[in-house]
């Protein structure tokens, strides 16, 4: 790496990503050598630490695109050195980046506000409402947002958002936002008008009456893809709703939804677009997100065992505060989880 860095310097991309063995020593002499980067890609690097970050900010001042999904020992100080240093940043993802919290995240909004067009936090677990606050009050140009499996983020933010990338928002990814209600969403829809893709699936306390709002507004609008998975109030009423505000959709997860089948949309009559890919079939979750790592199989097995058990304390706590209101929606949810577990005992049986 360092004689790459010394023997490419109008270098302008580059792509090490999975590449397991690479340290700061190697990236640090790329950084140093190529002043000309505009693209780095760095995903499951995990030794790469903020010692690169700070390279990048003295070096490479034109970087434009950064990835860093997986690299967890990059923290709020090298992002902030960052942004500092790197002012045209329209592209970052720090994704699974467990140490980057607000104070990261402010900066990041702060430093990079007429540039960043695309930001990925996904299960950055410390990113709160404060993050998407200082986004809105900073970054009115974003594009893509995703911050799937931000748990501690509320409805106060998102509207917030929704308001000021009303005009440029496209993408919006935020399942596994539990605090997310049918206020927020319907802030994002009546809002942002350019938005084609959107993601709330686990956000169980979406019903689906903003797709109503929408209905009564009269407003068409333009989603293509559109992710409900496991958004356990939703009905076949919500469906429709569904159906007949988004006309353009090519996609539409309707998995592990309890209410929704394929037989009850079909007896319900409704009529999808004819280019629309609908899908029922499947679970989306923690274990789905765990199984798709490709973890050894006994490992996963008792990964899986986990979630049961944990499912299994959501279901007596929800019973104390909500008594028998949602018994049937996660006795749902946990035979999907059991299946799963039954068959890869079987699995490993054979």
């Amino acid at each position: 790496m360092r004689t790459l860095g010394n023997g490419l310097p109008t270098l302008q991309s580059l792509d090490v990503s999975q590449c397991r063995k690479i340290t700061d020593k190697g990236m640090v002499a790329i950084a140093l050598g190529c002043s000309n980067m505009r693209k780095l890609h760095l995903s499951g690097c995990k030794s790469v630490t903020d010692e690169l970050l700070k390279a990048l900010a003295k070096s490479c001042s034109r970087l434009e695109d950064l990835g860093l999904s997986g690299c967890n020992n990059i923290t709020n100080t090298g992002i902030s050195t960052l942004a500092d240093g790197c002012r045209y940043i329209k592209f970052l993802d720090v994704s699974k980046c467990s140490k980057i919290s607000d104070v990261g995240v402010s900066k990041v909004a702060e430093a990079t506000s007429s540039s960043l067009k695309i930001l990925k936090l996904l299960d950055c677990s410390k990113v709160s409402d404060k993050s998407i606050f200082s986004l809105a009050g900073f970054c009115h140009n974003l594009e893509t947002i995703v911050i799937g499996g931000c748990r501690d983020i509320s409805d106060e933010s998102i509207t917030s958002i929704s308001l000021a990338c009303s005009k440029s928002l496209r993408s919006l990814r935020m399942d596994w936002c539990l605090n997310i209600t049918d206020s927020s969403l319907n802030s994002v829809l009546s809002n942002c008008r350019h938005l084609v893709a959107l993601d709330i699936s686990c956000c169980d306390k979406i019903t689906g009456s903003a797709f109503l709002a929408q209905e009564v507004s009269g407003f068409e609008l333009r989603l293509k893809v559109l992710k409900m998975s496991s958004c356990m109030r939703l009905s076949v009423a919500s469906v429709g709703l569904v159906l007949r505000s988004c006309k353009y959709l090519v996609y539409l997860d309707l998995r592990s939804c309890p209410q929704i089948t394929r037989q009850s949309c079909e007896q319900a009559g409704l009529l999808f677009p004819e280019c629309c890919k609908t899908n029922y079939d499947g679970f989306h979750g923690q274990a789905n997100r765990m199984i798709s790592c490709q973890l050894p199989p006994l490992f996963t097995s008792a990964l899986i065992m986990f979630i049961v058990k944990k499912e299994l304390f959501i279901v007596s706590l929800q019973l104390s505060i909500n008594k028998a209101r949602h018994i049937k929606l996660y006795i749902v949810r946990i035979t999907y989880l059991l299946a799963i577990m039954v068959l890869v005992d079987d699995l490993l049986e054979k």
